[in-house]
């Protein structure tokens, strides 16, 4: 058909950029709801590039590391306890990840509709901060909350009776959420003037605050990594915040300091629990060097090594390490080609910083890789990427921000 053809005046490449800025505002909001536009922005882009011609496809650099993972990922399916439901989780999960990956990557071609995904996925990040204050002030629900999914030991921190965790489900997910925009949003704060830098440097206290209310002490630590690449990557003088912890510490004596300080005491259940399922982790990965268990199958696989939770009805979906879970589901070569994948994004952000040809090229590039470091941080004890919602808003992300990258015919370009 020719380009004027019904196919092309249905699924324009204008009706498709629209698909797409509805599904990255959608991302954090629901872990379903976003579906309903990115199934048919996938769908749309298949029938313009077949029948219309409107779109075209840039393959992305270091593509292959993911591709390798999908595979294994699929191929893990086939040992999964419940092959039916693993495939399916495939389906939905990592293969509309590499989707999405690949429309952001591909459809972001002119500055305009670069800044219009990063205002847009800015816009989503603001309702969710704005639902998160607004649940956080319902002292009564947030309680009843904080019991029913046991987000923190009461015996101890008895004063602990409120977590923000907006659409994420959980407050750790809403931290890393928060830690992905924070890390985006903190370079176009720094190098825009005027009106725009006032109005990113309230948005960015914004979700700092929203950061601390979550009393997710990896997010916090987390937060520690941006500042870090901040030091090494933009200013040596940022690394002066690090002062300001002990100075916290020893002067804020509220519920935050008590919060942090537990991380390097293991009295309080959680810590315990991370150390027994990282045991119970690495003995499937010995079990299962090759496959794995079967993607998305931990929480199936787990009872048979457990050894620490006496209620045989509690499930566990994740080791709450991405570093032990990723092998332990997909067999070692797949865990290896993710987390090259993973941090692929943090060193193709980091080229684009430092070889960007504008201003608004090196602050997508800085902000991917904040954002690689500050997952890498979390992921050490929470699978925060287990999270489709979180998943999703990583990867389409980490896409915008290599955008720039440009790779046609074995040509390597900046800019």
């Amino acid at each position: 058909m020719e380009n004027g053809s019904l196919p092309g005046r249905i699924c324009s490449r204008r009706h498709l950029l629209y698909l797409l800025y509805a599904t990255l505002f959608l991302l954090p909001l629901h872990p379903m709801l976003f579906y309903v536009t990115l199934v048919p922005l996938v769908l749309g882009w298949l029938v313009n590039y077949r029948w219309a011609g409107e779109v075209s496809f840039r393959r992305p650099p270091l593509w292959q590391p993911g591709a390798i993972f999908l595979i294994a990922a699929f191929l893990s399916g086939f040992v999964s306890p419940d092959t039916a439901f693993s495939l399916m989780n495939w389906a939905f999960q990592p293969l509309m990840y590499a989707a999405l990956y690949l429309l952001v990557f591909t459809m972001s071609e002119t500055r305009k509709e670069k800044e219009t995904a990063l205002y847009v996925f800015l816009a989503g990040a603001l309702v969710t901060a704005a639902y998160g204050f607004f649940q956080y002030a319902d002292a009564k629900d947030m309680a009843a909350d904080m019991a029913a999914q046991s987000w923190v030991d009461p015996e101890r921190f008895p004063l602990l009776r409120r977590r923000m965790y907006s659409t994420l489900e959980n407050p750790n997910l809403f931290g890393a959420y928060l830690l992905m925009i924070i890390s985006l949003l903190t370079p176009f704060f720094l190098r825009e003037r005027g009106k725009r830098q006032a109005a990113f440097g309230i948005l960015l206290v914004v979700f700092v605050l929203c950061l601390a209310l979550t009393y997710s002490r990896g997010a916090w630590v987390s937060l520690a990594a941006i500042v870090l690449g901040l030091t090494l990557f933009y200013d040596k003088r940022f690394g002066i915040l690090f002062l300001f912890i002990p100075l916290i510490l020893f002067f804020y004596h509220g519920q935050i300091t008590e919060r942090f300080l537990s991380l390097f005491s293991g009295e309080d259940t959680s810590v315990g629990l991370r150390f027994a399922l990282w045991e119970s982790t690495e003995a499937m990965i010995e079990e299962h060097p090759l496959l794995g268990i079967g993607w998305g199958s931990y929480f199936l696989a787990y009872p048979e090594y457990n050894f620490f939770i006496q209620d045989e009805h509690v499930l566990i979906f994740h080791a709450h390490d991405m570093y032990l879970n990723m092998p332990a589901e997909v067999g070692i070569p797949g865990g290896i080609a993710f987390l090259a994948a993973f941090f692929a994004q943090g060193l193709l952000s980091c080229r684009i910083y430092r070889h960007g040809k504008d201003s608004f090229s090196k602050s997508l590039g800085l902000g991917g890789l904040l954002m690689v470091m500050a997952i890498a941080v979390i992921s050490l004890g929470d699978h925060v990427l287990f999270s489709r919602s979180v998943s999703f808003c990583f990867w389409s992300l980490s896409a915008l921000c290599v955008s720039d990258y440009a790779v046609t015919e074995g040509e390597k370009d900046i800019g």
